[in-house]
């Protein structure tokens, strides 16, 4: 089947700093807030799409008053570069989130245009028609069409220039993110970005409110969370899977987040545990 996935969703207040290994087109259909997308954040309203490629770092915001209500297409990145007459993916996708924006505010035609045709997605998602997968795609390939040719005509592209104060630090998560699950210290990200390991332990704490090792340690272990329900795989593989060589190391932190040991904490998610 087609590497792609449809839900319709309403954030809560505030979906805190994640990535995916995929990509992700949002489609607002109604409410306001906020989204930050490495470090750039804009607004968000009915009509708003964003583009996040894999292992772009956001998060989001969604008003008490009028939440978000939008429909979220997880896909393979590389559904877009199947074909040579589609050269002009491979083109300009890089560059968003760089070059481009992220994100586009439609409105008038283009807004009936693009809701038109996320209609015309979701209706072919939730059904089970031969050629379903070839629909798809090419829906989705129209879509994201849409959305380059409005930021190659729109004026946001001026904010991903401009608006980058703390890109230092964003670039360092974005490294910690990709490589959590190796051997990384502060030293090293210190030598990979040729800067005093005391200015990115500084610069890091005030902007996330965390140590450089604190915070590796949320992602092994949110990752491993994940691996404990979703998997079969051993326990002591999940833990070097995550960036662990020491398994004492890993159920010590477990223990400190979730109060349990991870097998204890995969039972009780009705999970069996699978030993060594």
């Amino acid at each position: 089947m087609l590497p792609f996935y449809v839900s319709y969703n309403q954030p809560g207040a505030h979906y805190p700093m994640h990535y995916h290994d995929f990509a992700e087109l949002s489609f607002v259909m109604e409410g306001t807030g906020s989204e930050s997308i490495n470090g750039v954040t804009h607004e968000l309203r009915r009509g708003t799409m964003s583009l996040l490629l894999p292992h772009h770092i956001h998060e989001l915001s969604s008003s008490s008053s009028d939440p978000i209500k939008l429909y979220s297409c997880m896909f393979d990145i590389h559904i877009l570069f199947g074909n040579p007459y589609e050269d002009y993916m491979n083109r300009w996708i890089h560059k968003i989130g760089s070059e481009l924006p992220s994100f586009h505010h439609f409105e008038g035609d283009r807004l009936n245009a693009v809701t038109t045709l996320i209609g015309q997605i979701v209706k072919e998602y939730k059904e089970s028609h031969m050629g379903r997968d070839a629909i798809l795609r090419g829906k989705l390939i129209e879509v994201v069409t849409l959305l380059l040719r409005a930021m190659l005509d729109g004026t946001e592209s001026a904010a991903v220039q401009h608006n980058h104060p703390k890109m230092r630090v964003w670039n360092i998560l974005r490294y910690i993110h990709l490589h959590y699950n190796e051997p990384i210290t502060l030293n090293s990200v210190s030598s990979h970005f040729n800067l005093h390991a005391s200015y990115i332990s500084r610069m890091f704490k005030e902007y996330t409110g965390k140590t450089v090792g604190d915070y590796m340690h949320e992602l092994r272990i949110s990752r491993a969370t994940t691996l404990l329900t979703a998997s079969e795989m051993s326990i002591s593989d999940i833990c070097l899977e995550v960036g662990y060589d020491n398994y004492r190391t890993f159920a010590r932190v477990f223990r400190e987040h979730h109060g349990m040991s991870p097998s204890d904490y995969r039972m009780s998610h009705n999970r069996p545990v699978i030993s060594p």
